[in-house]
């Protein structure tokens, strides 16, 4: 979908500045052209000239320039589906052409007024103080565009403020040039009067030697190649996220001031959902404080298929892999091989056969992708998006029932553990939720043991509960006196 909003927030911000930088630019380049071209034809300045000649194609170049920033903020839309950072990129390699053409002229007329050929330079006052504005101009929209290039990652603009870097260098030459010129007509020693093409022809190979570099550059850029610095970086902020048993995968390619990055993580296949988008939004945190807060992150998840996984983990994912969710996975070794037994849940309104038919598909699912189980018996649950409508019961109804909970409890989990009971009439019955005190230095399994036989303890004495729910919960070094687990309430 096409956006044609104006961007907001601290990229705005960003944008806007890259605008002005670029406008102010465009004025100094035409003052600067204007100047220089007026003072070589006057003097007839090769030096001059051709300073004037770079000034023209900088000019034309910050044109450019401005015209990028002014477009390639624009967000990604149906034909550019990475948005239009590049045009940045094709601007500085535009840039580079003109500056190596006008580089090899000033080559071919500086070589031609060394034979002999072409007018008589005049220096004179206007001359210098010319290009001592030149120079001073430079300056300070040099060390601006290459502030605010730093500061938006803008290769356009960077590519500008090397040329005026660049200009620094060259008009200094010239100005040497029409020194040169001016000493050698001052103690006869005429050799010195080709100072100036001399000049002119130092300035030229700069630039070359320089357009060289950032055309390279922003060709690199266009050809999607990676940014070294930014992906080492990336690579080390990945490195410390969990549940990862090989080193990340990382492409990184950049257009304009935005960095994209594909990450591809390998994590285990049986990994619930909600655990794999919290590593995914992991990744894309680090990427980002990596390769700053303008980049595009994708991340993509691959199971790892290398036998590490425990059996029942196999069987988990298995099932999972058929779009269904199974629950209370048990895997028994027998001699004959191993045994899986799971509950799979499945809509309430499915029809028999239907789930039947769905059951059919994970049975041989597991059986294909775990090799060591040999059979698989699975029970089939109803499972109801919808919530279920419950309410409260009276008052000494539900004091009724907290009595006989409790009296229950003291026997199987002992005096006190039993706590905030809550109870709810549901359309099946009386629904009971309730926490259990346990010692802490009781295991998983024992605290397990607890509440199951405290449950099964409940339902055989009252009958209407429809479903207990009880939660255990650590109790510091208190000692409870639980009831044996062959006690008569079991």
């Amino acid at each position: 979908m096409a956006h044609d909003h104006e961007p907001y927030g601290e990229r705005a911000g960003l944008i806007r500045e890259k605008q002005q930088a670029a406008k102010r630019s465009v004025w100094a380049g035409l003052i600067l052209t204007g100047m220089k071209l007026v003072a070589g034809l006057a003097t007839g300045s090769l030096g001059i000239l051709a300073e004037a000649a770079h000034s023209a194609l900088d000019l034309a170049a910050a044109a450019m320039t401005w015209l990028a920033v002014r477009t390639s903020w624009r967000p990604p839309d149906e034909d550019h589906p990475y948005g239009h950072g590049k045009i940045e990129n094709l601007t500085a390699l535009a840039e580079t052409l003109l500056l190596v053409i006008t580089s090899f002229w000033i080559l071919w007329e500086a070589s031609r007024r060394i034979l002999g050929g072409g007018p008589e330079v005049e220096p004179s006052i206007w001359a210098f103080l010319v290009m001592g504005i030149s120079i001073v101009v430079d300056v300070v929209r040099s060390r601006d565009l290459k502030r605010v290039a730093d500061k938006t990652g803008s290769q356009a603009l960077e590519a500008d403020a090397l040329h005026f870097s660049t200009d620094i260098a060259s008009s200094s030459v010239v100005v040497l040039g029409l020194f040169g010129v001016l000493v050698a007509r001052s103690i006869g020693v005429h050799w010195l009067e080709l100072a100036d093409p001399i000049a002119a022809s130092f300035v030229a190979l700069i630039v070359l030697v320089l357009s060289w570099s950032l055309g390279r550059r922003a060709v690199d850029m266009l050809l999607d190649r990676a940014p070294s610095q930014v992906t080492v970086a990336v690579v080390r902020a990945l490195s410390g996220i969990e549940r990862l048993d090989e080193a990340p995968r990382v492409r990184v390619r950049q257009s304009g001031d935005r960095v994209f990055a594909d990450v591809e993580l390998v994590v285990e296949r049986g990994l619930p959902l909600a655990e794999a988008e919290r590593i995914a939004q992991a990744a894309r945190s680090l990427v980002l404080s990596a390769a700053g807060s303008n980049a595009s992150v994708t991340v993509e998840l691959k199971g790892r298929k290398d036998g590490r996984e425990s059996l029942r983990q196999r069987v988990a994912t298995a099932v999972a892999m058929e779009g269904v969710h199974g629950h209370n996975i048990t895997i028994r070794d027998e001699p004959a091989g191993a045994h899986a037994d799971l509950h799979l849940e499945l809509p309430g309104s499915m029809r028999l056969d239907e789930g039947h038919a769905v059951a059919d598909r994970v049975e041989a699912r597991i059986l294909a992708e775990v090799t060591e189980v040999r059979r698989v018996d699975i029970h089939l649950e109803m499972r109801d998006d919808v919530p279920e409508p419950a309410g409260s019961l009276d008052e000494d109804v539900r004091r009724d029932l907290e009595s006989k909970v409790l009296g229950i409890a003291r026997t199987v989990a002992g005096e006190g553990a039993v706590h905030d009971l809550m109870f709810a009439r549901t359309t099946a019955g009386v629904y009971l939720s309730c926490h259990c005190f346990v010692p802490a230095e009781t295991s998983l399994a024992g605290a397990h043991e607890l509440t199951d036989r405290l449950e099964r303890a409940l339902r055989a004495a009252m009958p209407q509960l429809d479903r207990v729910a009880v939660h255990a919960e650590p109790f510091g070094s208190r000692r409870l006196t639980v009831a044996p687990a062959n006690d008569p309430v079991r």
